[in-house]
């Protein structure tokens, strides 16, 4: 049997910039990573056990004006060293583009218009050229958008990903296609309210309907699939959930293990599930990991998955979660315990096994993917952050130095101990949440302070709901 696919996927796109993750598009503001940085996060996921890193080309990349602006020529020398260093390390490196979705504004283009078809034929063409070393080329729906324009469905979507990964075939013969079938299913193709007069562009206040789910849509456009899988190049996977749903959870209706199990007859299957680690803009150390293991059970069973990925979007500060997560690729059944007290005694020696009562305590807010955050009194929630910030503290100079970590495990610790402190403070009796807010806001997003709105305004909300979560906590 194959080891398994554990793909480390980096999604640094540009509504998820954080202190945590790398800023690719504005080269004068913070978060920038050296080249040196790359290097380092590379190591260390490839000693927790992940054999591929994933990136996504985001629409504000994938688009003619990215090709030769200065932002689109650094994105692209930083990429391609970082695809070789992970080659250096023995991993396969993918990158996953939208089908249609194209620059800042994350217009989708549509294939039923000529010029637009062609445009799209362009980018796929010349971006897949700047990254030819790359192993693995993903096709997927599109975040935010798909096309329900002259008359674009489901089946338009499977039917231009075979056109343009043949084309990737036939001019770079070693790249592999991942074809992904994310959603409910195909994420927004022929199910994304459009206005009449709608050129493509996104509208957020109709992005619900993407996931609009219905039993008919499903079942035509999951049967155009598996007709239509011989036509994909041979060096093709399939990423599918094993539910069509934001959590993949096969439940009645949304069950897709039937189409799991169809398609694995005929081609390998991974798993593209989001909601496993940390979900989006949900910005603080997590803890959620007896599901994670679950699920890798689950799939197992349901058919022969191949592997899958491992979201972050904050890879310098849930690197908990990651570990966890290549562990749970390499063996289902292992206690998630055990695996975060390896975890601890790794980076701080036997005494960091102590950490992992404490920092559960971080996974205290519903939020996507969530299924067991922590519920205690107020008080009781308080003290024991209290005892979780001493205990930090004592730990300052048992950092093992010889495990390769990013950032250095001293920097680590410390970012711990600030986001303990900060649970600490705001579950006391009288906190000034304002002042929180911000401080958590200029630790965490401070990078939106310079930027105009993004389309995708997510981490204003999260900022909210974190504090709101504290302030209405009796």
């Amino acid at each position: 049997m194959s080891p398994q696919r554990a793909i480390y996927y980096n999604n640094f796109a540009s509504h998820l910039l954080c202190a945590y993750n790398p800023n690719m598009y504005y080269l004068e503001l913070p978060f920038r990573w050296s080249d040196d940085d790359w290097f380092d996060l590379a190591e260390m996921v490839a000693g927790f056990g992940f054999n591929v890193f994933e990136f996504w080309l985001e629409p504000r990349m994938f688009c003619r004006e990215s090709l030769d602006s200065s932002v689109g020529q650094e994105y692209i020398r930083q990429m391609r060293l970082v695809i070789d260093r992970v080659h250096q390390l023995d991993m396969k490196a993918e990158m996953i583009v939208g089908l249609a979705t194209v620059g800042g504004q994350w217009r989708t283009l549509c294939p039923g218009v000529r010029p637009d078809w062609e445009e799209l034929r362009f980018l796929w063409r010349t971006w897949v050229g700047r990254f030819s070393s790359v192993d693995t080329v993903g096709i997927f729906p599109g975040d935010p958008g798909a096309c329900s324009r002259n008359g674009c469905t489901a089946e338009t979507y499977v039917d231009r990903s075979i056109d343009v990964a043949q084309e990737i075939a036939k001019s770079h013969a070693h790249i592999e296609i991942d074809f992904n079938t994310w959603g409910p299913p195909f994420f927004g193709w022929g199910n994304l309210v459009m206005p009449p007069d709608s050129q493509g562009e996104f509208i957020p206040e109709y992005q619900h309907t993407a996931w609009t789910f219905t039993e008919e849509r499903t079942h035509r456009s999951m049967s155009h699939l598996v007709k239509r899988l011989d036509d994909f190049p041979e060096k093709t996977v399939i990423s599918i959930n094993m539910g069509f749903n934001p959590d993949g959870n096969p439940e009645g209706n949304q069950d897709a293990r039937p189409w799991v199990r169809e398609i694995a007859r005929q081609r390998p299957i991974l798993t593209w599930d989001f909601s496993l680690t940390e979900g989006e803009n949900a910005v603080y150390p997590h803890y959620r990991f007896s599901r994670l293991f679950e699920r890798r059970r689950q799939e197992r069973e349901a058919a022969p998955y191949a592997g899958g990925i491992c979201f972050t979007m904050t890879p310098l500060l849930n690197q908990l979660s990651l570990y966890e997560a290549a562990q749970s690729f390499k063996n289902p059944s292992l206690d998630p315990e055990d695996v975060a007290a390896d975890f601890f005694v790794m980076l701080f020696g036997e005494e960091g096994s102590d950490l992992i009562d404490g920092y559960r305590l971080f996974e205290v807010i519903p939020d996507w993917g969530c299924y067991d955050a922590i519920e205690m009194p107020r008080h009781a929630y308080h003290k024991r952050m209290i005892q979780f910030c001493d205990a930090l503290s004592d730990l300052a100079g048992a950092e093992n130095r010889d495990v390769s970590f990013c950032p250095s495990l001293p920097a680590y610790r410390r970012e711990l101990l600030w986001f303990a402190k900060l649970f600490s403070d705001l579950s006391s009796p009288c906190p000034d949440y304002d002042a929180l807010m911000q401080s958590y806001w200029n630790r965490v997003y401070r990078i939106y302070d310079y930027l105009p709105q993004h389309v995708d305004p997510r981490p204003k909300r999260a900022t909210k709901r974190l504090i709101a979560h504290f302030a209405d906590w009796e």
